[in-house]
Order: C-alpha cells, then sequence, then structure tokens
C-alpha cells in the first residue's frame, strides 16, 4: 500500500517540462519552426528567434504580394513578357482582408437566418387554435432554443469586431 501511495505521490509531483520554440526564415521566405536548436539548419542558427514557452504573441500587421496577373500562354515571337500586376493586401492579426470580411459576412448571415426562423415559428405561435397543446410547447421550446443561438452568434459577433478592433481592421471591413 505504501509502495502505491509513494508512486502516485512521485506522479502527482512531476513537473511539466517547458521548451523554448526556435523561428527562422529559411532562403525562399518560408517561416520555420523547431523546439530543438539542433534541428535548425547550421547556416540559419544565427539568425533565429528564440520564443519563450507560454510568451503570448503580439497581433502582427504585415503585407503580403498576391499575384494578380497571369502570363499569356502562347507569346509572340520578340516581345518581352512583361511583369505580372501585383498587389498587396494586407494582413491584420495574421488574417488578409478577405479572411475578415468573409467572418463577419458569415456570422451576419447566421444572424439573419436565426432572426427570420424566431419570426415564423413566433407566427404560427400567434395561431394557437389549430394546433395541438404538444406543438404549440414544441414551438416556444424551439423559439427558446433558437433565441439561446441567436444570443451565443451575437457574442460571437462582438467579440469578433473587439478583436478586428485590436488587430486594427478598418471599420469598412468590419
Amino acid at each position: 500500500m505504501a509502495r502505491y501511495l509513494f508512486t502516485a505521490l512521485l506522479l502527482l509531483c512531476a513537473v511539466p517540462a517547458f521548451a523554448d520554440i526556435y523561428k527562422w526564415v529559411d532562403d525562399r521566405g518560408t517561416v520555420n519552426f523547431a523546439e530543438d536548436l539542433g534541428k535548425v539548419p547550421r547556416k540559419y542558427r544565427k539568425k533565429v528567434v528564440v520564443i519563450p514557452e507560454g510568451a503570448p504573441s503580439a497581433p502582427e500587421v504585415t503585407e503580403t504580394v498576391v499575384d494578380q496577373g497571369k502570363k499569356a500562354a502562347a507569346e509572340t515571337a520578340g516581345e518581352k513578357s512583361r511583369p505580372a500586376k501585383q498587389e498587396k493586401k494586407a494582413v491584420y492579426g495574421g488574417r488578409d482582408e478577405d479572411s475578415w470580411k468573409a467572418e463577419f459576412t458569415k456570422l451576419r448571415g447566421d444572424i439573419k437566418s436565426y432572426e427570420s426562423e424566431i419570426a415564423e415559428r413566433k407566427a404560427k405561435i400567434a395561431n394557437p387554435e389549430k394546433m395541438s397543446r404538444g406543438e404549440y410547447l414544441s414551438l416556444q421550446s424551439q423559439v427558446k432554443r433558437l433565441e439561446d443561438k441567436l444570443a451565443e452568434l451575437q457574442g460571437k459577433l462582438s467579440a469578433l469586431t473587439e478583436s478586428a478592433r485590436k488587430a486594427g481592421v478598418p471599420p469598412e471591413l468590419r
């Protein structure tokens, strides 16, 4: 019995191991991560950035270049190809503009859908003469469930709006 108690106590006292994360950018511009400095190629070890375990990461605003043009499949002889047009897209909090817009659009669409479902069910409840008590109670519980889900979605929308504000997303993208 004492042996089991000692083993249990020993296991409870075990301390989790924390490790730093090593970040570097290779020749192609790819960001790489490793948990062991030995896994970082020698030529990048001087450029490695150490990220302590559990350290909060600040939101990062960067710009990426997106290739908007396409080369023609067949070029005429003697003509030099022109470089494709490039457009810079801003990145807020690690996500681009289109990602923010899509998430806001989806949440707002879901909210509208739930609002119309609630209105439809409330309209049925307004005329209870043509339904049984069970149907009436079922509609009431459905309305309650839908209202709870709607409140949850509205909370998500306000949280998304707040995180977008903190990430520096312009109001016209929200």
